[in-house]
């Protein structure tokens, strides 16, 4: 009765994932900022809870390039056209460190490394050569504990958990570049468009849940990562004034939001052959129109993104290799939250995220699961 009961559970919290997360939210063009975090399952059949004592490793790449604008949810092919796009390329090299210090508590830190441009036609009309600005370093590192609902060893088919951590600002958020203004004149130092900062300037909490479910051959899994930053703004130039417009009727649009970011995922996967597994996610990610805490003044690119996700894994004793590749299907570039205005934003047709992930450590209990061990990407 007890196990029918979690397994109802578990498949209404996944039930729930299925469902698209609501969009809450300039002018000028970008890319939507995301780079937040959230577990990324495999559907390798060989894998097993992280055990007490055991840590996992993990090193994971994600890389797109925007260039497709889009107001609301309409192509702008005017753009393309006229070769007035911009061009955001973003790479970011994610490690992180699991460990579970008991069946169902664990404990991971997260460390980014960010390297992106963001480029325009300076003068814009007729587009001229285009002023690249770059940015890297390091990004936020973040630290989540995580917990299972359920009791491992008694819950191998199907499991629930939750995890809460902090966002520490430790990557710039005012790194700087040298380029010109929107006319193609006065270049020099100044900071760089925000999606391209290695950091947002402000504290935050993350809040997650996850759950998997096996059925037959075939599991099914899910998650939901929230990024809350109280921060209202930072104290970094908006693009708007690096380009030479500045806002004279909100001033503080001239500074840069720290806004929220959110991830969904969920989908199915299946084993294949000797440690090969495939599988097929529904992803969304974007950036809230407004903070569910605290002001969401400054200038942001509000907007979510929508993606179907074909993967594949590969388990080879304490190794696991992932490849996923979301192909996008739908953008929304949300109006500016201080006037209503469409606004206009460039996104990715195509992520790429590939995973290698080792485990290692001594093993203090046994409590087998068949779905690979949870990873976490970016």
């Amino acid at each position: 009765m007890i196990n029918g009961l979690a397994r109802c559970g578990v498949c209404a919290i996944v039930g729930a994932l299925l469902i698209p997360a609501a969009p809450h939210e300039a002018s000028a063009q970008g890319c939507i900022l995301f780079r937040e975090n959230a577990p990324l399952f495999g559907p390798g059949l060989s894998g097993s809870y992280l055990q007490p004592g055991e840590w996992d490793v993990t090193a994971s790449l994600r890389g797109s390039t925007a260039d497709r604008h889009y107001s609301g949810d309409v192509y702008q092919a005017q753009r393309t056209a006229l070769g007035t796009y911009v061009i955001n390329k973003q790479r970011q090299l994610l490690f992180n460190v699991n460990h579970a210090f008991t069946p169902r508590f664990s404990a991971a830190m997260t460390v980014p490394i960010v390297v992106a441009s963001w480029s325009i036609p300076s003068p814009i009309a007729p587009p001229g050569p285009r002023g690249t600005q770059h940015g890297k370093g390091l990004g936020d590192i973040s630290a989540m504990g995580r917990f299972w609902l359920f009791d491992p060893l008694s819950h191998a088919n199907h499991n629930v958990s939750f995890g809460a951590g902090l966002k520490v600002p430790t990557g710039t958020a005012r790194d700087t570049d040298v380029f010109p203004d929107i006319t193609g004149a006065s270049p020099e130092q100044k900071a760089v468009d925000q999606s391209v900062q290695p950091g947002d300037g402000g504290w935050g909490g993350q809040f997650e849940v996850q759950g998997f479910s096996r059925i037959g051959r075939v599991f099914v899994f899910g998650s939901a990562n929230y990024l809350a930053n109280p921060r209202n703004m930072n104290d970094t130039p908006s693009i708007l004034v690096g380009i030479g417009r500045p806002s004279t009727t909100t001033p503080k649009r001239n500074f840069n939001s720290v806004p929220d970011q959110y991830l969904v995922r969920t989908g199915a996967g299946v084993p294949i052959w000797k440690g090969l597994g495939a599988s097929l996610a529904w992803r969304v990610e974007g950036v809230p129109r407004y903070d569910v805490v605290g002001m969401s003044e400054g200038f942001r690119r509000p907007g979510k993104e929508m993606f179907i996700e074909p993967g594949i894994s590969y388990v080879s004793g304490r190794s696991t290799f992932q490849l996923n590749m979301p192909r996008a299907y739908y953008r929304y570039r949300a109006p500016d939250p201080y006037t209503g205005a469409a606004g206009d934003a460039t996104f990715p047709d195509w992520v790429v995220l590939g995973t290698y992930s080792y485990r290692f450590g001594k093993v203090k209990h046994d409590a087998q699961m068949p779905v690979a061990a949870a990873h976490t990407e970016k």
